[in-house]
């Protein structure tokens, strides 16, 4: 149905899309919902040969809104959208030295954002409906040193803004992120790897929040960390990750302060894995950015994310039930205005304010099969965000917003790869490198989409390789395959 052919090459697409339903609305606030109704597609493909693979992934969805506010004098949005792109290419550039390009954008209203797009940026400042964007690109070079230990280089860069608003002030580029990172490898047994790695990256921002009456400005940070992490496996099923390290910074452009910041950074993941249920969880706490319309700032953040199967046999395959939770609370100072007329006798105040933010995030979904590649989905998402100011401005505090999105439709999907019609396992590959850039990729922001064309098929290797048509893994990989990577297939 879709179908081309390259001469030793192994190609598939995938198309979805679906009928969806969706109701939104601001809890706290009566008479803000949305009545929406539209369509939801994706569309997947690669190209895989011996040293080379290629791929390529666009989903999106539109709906219209029909109805937001009860209230004539609210502004209100006629059109929710979100659109995304990853694409990515990779070159064995020698049985021992692996090139690979990612690259990904993203595309949302207000409306359109949900709790599992970690390319979306979320300001609580700001409201009304925005059109907001992010770019980001970057080579990586994997070098296999030794039968035990691998080096990686990798550098990226990204770019957040708006196409769109109503505020006008919020139109434009927020931040440009510039990074480069090298880390090694050493597995230490067949059961733990250890991983020292260095990071730099500079950030400018355009619209920073600088001081506690919102005002706005031109920033610029240079930040580096240094960490060590270790992973084990506890059991067959379940495996760690730690690591901790140190984070020098340039110091906050409105502090009258020229030392530099050195803060602790620290992960902590945990991943179950069996074959009908998959959980992965995790905790971070560094000194990041807080958003692009915001700042660096000092951040904890939870995780949690988890697929299951409630139903086994081939006619219940397609019953998959996903859920993603996510908590982040970070703190920042700014400056603060003094008033102009003090108390006699009263002392003189600080002039330095504290910035604090929270937000959390949840949605699930559940997938029911009617035929093969005929499914019922619904779902439910939950965005909660809340800042606060110290001293409170002048025009008064943001306050904090909750946000609901329930919704349900019909989808379809057609392939070149019969596979590919039906849901896997949640132990399958077809979430491996998202699982993996979610534990290594916290605190927010640092998330990078997985490479298109290079998930694992059945039966295909830890490395991400394809086996050839006789199923074997292919030569110039094969002498790679230590006990790391038999440590991974499982």
């Amino acid at each position: 149905m879709f179908s081309f052919v390259l001469p030793m090459w192994d190609s598939d697409v995938t198309a979805r899309a679906a009928v969806e339903q969706s109701v939104a609305s601001n809890v706290g606030d009566v008479g803000s919902g949305a009545l929406m109704a539209g369509v939801v597609g994706s569309l997947e493909g690669s190209l895989r040969g011996e040293v080379s693979r290629y791929g390529l992934s666009v989903d999106g969805s539109y709906e219209r809104v029909f109805q937001v506010s009860l209230d004539s004098a609210r502004l209100t949005p006629s059109d929710s959208a979100s659109a995304r792109l990853g694409g990515g290419a990779g070159w064995t550039l020698s049985p021992l030295a692996d090139l690979s390009m990612a690259a990904a954008g993203y595309l949302a209203t207000r409306l359109g954002v949900r709790a599992d797009d970690a390319l979306a940026a979320r300001d609580p400042f700001l409201s009304g409906d925005r059109l907001q964007y992010t770019l980001s690109a970057g080579p990586a070079l994997s070098i296999t040193a030794s039968r035990r230990s691998s080096v990686r280089l990798g550098a990226g860069y990204e770019q957040a803004g708006a196409l769109s608003a109503d505020d006008p002030a919020a139109v434009g580029i927020d931040a440009h992120t510039g990074r480069a990172e090298v880390s090694t490898s050493f597995d230490l047994g067949a059961l733990d790897t250890l991983t020292p790695e260095l990071r730099y990256e500079v950030t400018q921002y355009r619209h920073a929040l600088l001081d506690t009456d919102l005002t706005r400005g031109a920033a610029r940070v240079h930040a580096g960390a240094a960490l060590l992490s270790e992973s084990h496996e506890l059991t067959r099923n379940v495996s760690t990750r730690v690591a901790g390290g140190v984070t020098v910074a340039s110091p906050p452009p409105v502090l009258s302060s020229r030392d530099a910041v050195i803060a602790p950074a620290a992960r902590i993941g945990l991943t179950y894995v069996e074959q009908r249920y998959r959980l992965t969880a995790g905790y971070a706490y560094a000194y990041t950015s807080l958003g692009p319309r915001i700042g660096f700032g000092h951040e904890h953040e939870a995780s949690l994310e988890a697929s299951f199967r409630p139903a086994r046999g081939g006619a219940t395959r397609d019953l998959i039930v996903t859920g993603v939770a996510r908590f982040s609370t970070g703190s920042a100072p700014v400056a603060a205005n003094p008033p102009l007329h003090l108390t006699p006798g009263a002392p003189a105040p600080s002039r330095e304010g504290s910035l604090s933010t929270t937000t959390a995030l949840a949605g699930a979904q559940i997938s029911y099969p009617l035929w093969r590649g005929i499914a019922l989905s619904g779902g439910v998402d939950l965005e909660y965000m809340r800042a606060a100011l110290d001293p409170a401005p002048s025009a008064g505090e943001a306050g904090g917003s909750l946000r609901s999105i329930v919704s349900a439709g019909i989808s379809g999907t057609l392939s070149t790869d019969r596979h590919r019609t039906l849901r896997r396992d949640p132990d399958g590959a077809w979430d491996d490198e998202r699982r993996s850039a979610m534990i290594q990729g916290m605190p927010s922001g640092r998330w990078q989409a997985p490479e298109p064309g290079r998930e694992l098929d059945d039966g295909g290797d830890a490395a991400g390789e394809t086996p050839d048509a006789s199923g074997e893994t292919p030569p110039t990989r094969a002498a790679q395959a230590g006990p790391r990577a038999m440590r991974d297939t499982r």
